[in-house]
């Protein structure tokens, strides 16, 4: 999946402020399965916020550090190919043709 946030000037789209790629999973049906996708984004979010919490505490020099919150966060993500990001960016931008479904 690309979530792409694109700024509009009197309607017309002029550029795209942000992209993010995230991977989705289904089940054996065929459904989207949003409990996994959910999953993944508060992990995501919490491996963002977890270090700067570790930071701010006084918790001296811990050997062990938890990384499941990335673990999970890295299993939603997805980084496609530069021509593949291109493309998705001047779709996005109204400058490429794709088939709406």
């Amino acid at each position: 999946m690309a979530s792409v946030v694109v700024e509009l000037v009197a309607g017309e789209p002029v550029r795209v402020v942000r992209t993010t790629y995230a991977v989705l999973a289904f089940d054996a049906e065929g459904r989207l399965d949003p409990g996994r996708f959910e999953k993944q984004q508060f992990a995501l979010v919490e491996s963002v916020v977890a270090p700067v919490q570790a930071s701010s505490a006084d918790e001296g020099n811990q050997p062990v550090v938890d990384a499941t919150a990335r673990f999970i966060a890295q299993g939603g993500r997805w980084i496609p190919a530069p021509h593949l990001a291109r493309a998705i960016d001047e779709a996005a931008l109204g400058q490429r043709p794709y088939a709406r479904l």
